[in-house]
């Protein structure tokens, strides 16, 4: 479920706004309407660990009409680190039950540990140690780039019409595969099997719908790893919040596939973001918090290619 969420989310961006009628105005020029929308593309997973914020993971099954009732909520409390691994998700809540108070200081001093930790192994280590460490932050952002560039080489972008959402002009963009797709990473070979559209904010160019599903069976590991049939679809869902940044809200994913063969895979989840807040830098939460003298510099944005559509990254982070 991780690998397909965080694949889908490379490829689209979110918002959930209710639907409107659709304006007949003429399109505005593609070229330029897409290069200025690239302009201003931000990873929103660099967004969101700007802030803290509440994610209510919700657990479908699917009856027997075919339909989806929820199954296990799960809520979360989200404390971003500039360090991965260091990213606190404090389960507050199951199924609309508080989690005991035991539990929650426990894991709170689990994380607390850990971050203790990390301070003690980073004033530690050797100059070898700490540049063979940022050596290999740095591939992981060469990495990342490689991906998106794949990711836009395997998708097609059209705007075919305009409509009214929540009040606001949009622009739809259908999107699909290119004619015999040649992906070289595996977020271009997930995406290179969807189609959907995306509603852009004219005015703001930002994402603030999208909608995909998947054309064809996507295998991995020749089948034998994980298999994901052609019923997988998913709805994602983007607002602004107070401060005007644009932000995931919510993704909803379902379809079937197998694992290992044999395994029966029920992709059925929703995933909800709410009450952010910005993050103070010279304040942060105490379960993030990091001494001056080993505190990352925040990770450069990931600036997006110069052929890239506004569709090419989109978001969903946890989804």
């Amino acid at each position: 479920m991780i690998l397909l969420r965080s694949s889908l989310v490379v490829a689209l961006w979110t918002a959930l706004v209710a639907a409107g009628g659709q304006d007949d105005r003429p399109l505005p020029d593609r070229a330029t309407f897409l290069e200025e929308a690239r302009k201003r593309l931000t990873s929103d997973e660099e967004l969101q660990s700007q802030y803290t914020f509440k994610e209510r993971r919700i657990k479908l099954s699917q009856t027997a009409d075919g339909s989806y009732e929820p199954e296990e909520t799960r809520l979360y409390e989200v404390y971003p680190s500039l360090v991965p691994d260091l990213t606190y998700l404090r389960l507050v809540q199951s199924d609309g039950r508080p989690t005991p108070a035991r539990e929650l200081l426990e894991a709170d001093r689990r994380q607390l540990a850990q971050l203790s930790d990390y301070v003690r192994r980073v004033r530690s280590e050797s100059t070898s140690a700490r540049q063979r460490r940022l050596a290999k932050e740095e591939e992981a952002l060469a990495t990342d780039k490689v991906m998106i560039q794949d990711v836009v080489s395997v998708l097609q972008f059209d705007l075919v019409r305009r409509e009214t959402l929540g009040g606001r002009s949009t622009i739809v963009i259908e999107f699909g595969p290119v004619e015999h797709p040649k992906p070289a990473t595996r977020e271009g070979k997930v995406v290179s099997h969807f189609r959907g559209l995306v509603w852009v904010d004219e005015e703001e160019l930002q994402v603030v719908r999208a909608e995909a599903e998947a054309i064809d069976t996507i295998s991995f590991g020749l089948g034998i790893v994980a298999r994901l049939h052609d019923n997988l679809r998913g709805e994602f869902v983007r607002r602004q919040v107070a401060d005007g940044t644009w932000l995931p809200a919510r993704a909803e994913l379902t379809g079937t596939g197998r694992m290992l063969l044999f395994k029966k895979l029920d992709l059925a989840w929703i995933y909800e973001y709410f009450d952010y807040e910005r993050i103070d830098p010279a304040s942060p939460p105490r379960f993030i918090a990091l001494p001056g003298d080993v505190r990352p510099e925040p990770r450069r944005l990931l600036a997006p290619p110069s052929a890239a559509d506004p569709s090419a990254r989109c978001v969903a982070r946890h989804p």
